[in-house]
């Protein structure tokens, strides 16, 4: 989906899913594997983050007058019991759902792009164990639909008997409202969603009896998501707008270090690394600020009756901004030498483009219904722009930009400068079908 010289991020997926009915039970069951691998290179380091999982779900529910039960349980591991109420008119319905378990989200690594004897790699696992509890309500009323929820995510700190390992300790509130009305030919849907996250991540180095803190990073953000959706026979329309903000900032009272990859160590392959990236000491405060909008249609056809030929094209079009003010502090200390600098980074990014997915789905229709589905999407970045804003110690700042519209003519020795920065490359013809690229397979058969 994006390949880069100093960016890289992929991720793929398959799932099975199947569910039937006896009587007043449903049982279903699904099993997915999903991989997700990203690279960011910046100095003369990688950070390369690696995801790979198999999960299996099942779970059944039981549908009595007014209200239903139900359990689900996964291999994460995981358990959800559920529990629902409703009038026989559906004037109002009420749920409530828990889930309590852990889940793997992956191995993040430190790699040198010139290794040495002394240190290859810093591999890093994360594991987190969560409590999940939500409660919703609903009510339809002749034409009108509306729906509330309020659902909030705990993580549990742990020591796993690991070398290397991120430790988490969360508290996430999701807060949802949904709305929609249904005409004589179609349908208006809207919504709002707001989550708010407190999260700290301790990155923990354990060799024999002792556990030393290389990394701690205070987290708070904040999203506010927002949609519309209107459906009129084949022709799907919407709007989304999204804003994002966040902030990471250290603790200089009791020396909480965002970054101290020194003790990440053992003492033998320090006394080798007296002026190596890993003797330094980073603390960081950062303020994220991001808005997003994206509107557009989508319109299929239907061909035949017993063979039904559905071919769909959708085409979106979107525009993104965004900046990252980043200040931080770098101490070194090799032998008896004790040096402190300052470091101020402002990076803004903005974008304006489209997404074009093309689909196709075949139908056979009988007492054995099977159906399959191909489609393609591709963003078009129409303009990007990426610029780092740089500051000295003493305040005076210097302003090093680079970006501008895809497929310009740029000076040779500015598109080294800007491959540096890491902004996107100017040529379209590389960006079509190298970045912004998915495509995704599916069948399904009901009987």
């Amino acid at each position: 989906m994006l390949h880069q010289k100093d960016k890289h991020f992929a991720a793929k997926g398959c799932s099975i899913r199947d569910t039937f009915s006896i009587k007043n039970f449903d049982v279903y069951g699904s099993i997915q594997h999903i991989e997700i691998h990203s690279r960011y290179t910046e100095n003369n380091w990688h950070l390369k983050t690696a995801s790979k999982q198999t999960i299996a779900n099942a779970g059944f529910e039981s549908h009595f007058k007014n209200y239903s039960l139900g359990l689900d349980v996964s291999t994460l591991p995981m358990v959800m019991p559920k529990a629902s109420f409703h009038r026989d008119d559906s004037l109002f319905t009420a749920k409530a759902r828990f889930a309590f378990g852990s889940v793997d989200l992956g191995t993040i690594s430190w790699v040198p792009i010139k290794q040495t004897e002394l240190i290859s790699t810093i591999p890093v696992d994360w594991e987190s164990h969560f409590v999940y509890s939500e409660l919703s309500a609903g009510s339809k009323i002749k034409n009108h639909y509306i729906n509330l929820s309020l659902n909030h995510i705990r993580t549990l700190p742990r020591n796993p008997d690991k070398e290397y390992y991120l430790r988490d300790s969360a508290s996430v509130l999701v807060l949802n409202g949904e709305y929609g009305y249904a005409f004589s030919n179609s349908r208006l849907d809207a919504g709002y969603t707001y989550i708010g996250a407190d999260m700290t991540v301790y990155g923990i180095y354990h060799e024999e009896t002792s556990r030393k803190r290389f990394m701690y990073l205070p987290i708070e953000a904040s999203v506010h998501m927002s949609y519309a959706r209107w459906q009129w026979e084949n022709l799907w329309t919407h709007l989304e707008l999204m804003h994002i903000s966040g902030k990471v900032f250290s603790n200089q009272e009791r020396f909480y270090e965002t970054l101290a990859l020194n003790r990440a160590l053992p003492g033998s392959v320090l006394k080798g690394l007296s002026f190596s990236f890993l003797q330094r000491t980073f603390r960081a405060n950062a303020e994220l600020d991001a808005s997003a909008i994206v509107s557009g249609a989508s319109y299929y056809w239907k061909k035949g009756k017993r063979y039904i030929f559905k071919p769909s094209v959708e085409l979106d079009f979107f525009g993104a901004s965004g900046e990252v003010n980043i200040q931080k502090e770098i101490e070194t200390v090799i032998l008896t030498t004790h040096q402190i600098t300052n470091e101020k980074t402002l990076r803004k990014v903005s974008g304006i483009g489209s997404i074009l997915s093309l689909g196709i789905e075949l139908q056979k229709e009988g007492p054995v219904s099977v159906s399959l589905q191909y489609g393609i999407s591709q963003i078009i970045p129409f303009y990007v722009d990426y610029k780092d804003y740089l500051a000295d110690s003493d305040g005076d700042s210097n302003s090093k930009p680079s970006g501008g519209i895809i497929g310009s003519i740029v000076n040779p020795n500015e598109q080294v400068a800007k491959d540096k920065s890491g902004s996107l490359e100017r040529s379209a013809s590389a960006l079509l079908f190298r970045n912004g690229f998915a495509t995704h397979l599916g069948i399904a058969v009901k009987f």
